[in-house]
């Protein structure tokens, strides 16, 4: 199936009122801090790419972009550019920290190519229509200099995982997603899979 005939269901507009703590720290994940060992995962995409700048596409309360800069820049005794933006005004506010601010995926408040990193936990099967999809991907590319990662690809989630979600407007297929980003990149750019991933990497100059 072709990106331009992926078929997504109707839903309502997705909106950060709904992004509350009830979300975060009650009926949808009892412990947003706990879901993931955010340690952990700071640690492994530092071990497996090189960069000194980050940025986290619906970064949700910050536990991964706080995690990457303490690890980052303990380890390289430097300041680094870690950033992470979210739609929810709670999960910012919770954030309490300069570099989460609020802002939609489909038009991000960054210059062209200033993160060697970007990273995307789930954020675009949020969305409620194709155009704002295909819009984040370019916006998410946009900005990206080196490597992408888009994480978080399922096709059949269980309702009783961890994973589940049911403010998810849609679940694509991992060649769904695939046909999406390969509209977006560069000619010279790649494309690659691993585990749940999608990695894009930018060799545009």
């Amino acid at each position: 199936m072709t990106a331009d005939k992926i078929a997504l269901p109707g839903h309502q507009p997705m909106t950060q009122c709904k992004f509350d703590k009830d979300y975060y720290f009650g009926s949808i994940y009892s412990d947003y801090d706990g879901f993931l060992n955010w340690g952990k995962v700071a640690k492994d995409l530092i071990k497996r790419f090189k960069f000194n700048s980050f940025l986290d596409i619906g970064c949700g309360c910050g536990n991964l972009v706080k995690e990457i800069k303490k690890q980052l820049e303990s380890k390289r005794g430097k300041s680094s550019d870690i950033c992470g933006v979210d739609i929810s005004v709670f999960a910012v506010e919770t954030a309490k920290v300069p570099f989460v601010s609020l802002a939609d995926c489909k038009s991000l408040p960054f210059e062209d190519r200033r993160f060697d990193l970007v990273h995307i936990l789930g954020t675009f099967s949020y969305l409620s229509n194709l155009s704002g999809i295909k819009q984040s991907i370019k916006e998410a590319y946009r900005v990206s200099r080196k490597i992408i990662i888009f994480d978080d690809v399922y096709t059949a989630p269980d309702n009783k995982s961890d994973d589940y979600d049911p403010y998810r407007k849609h679940i694509l297929s991992r060649e769904n997603w695939l046909s999406l980003w390969k509209e977006a990149i560069g000619r010279n750019d790649t494309i690659e899979t691993y585990k749940e991933e999608i990695i894009v990497k930018n060799y545009e100059t």
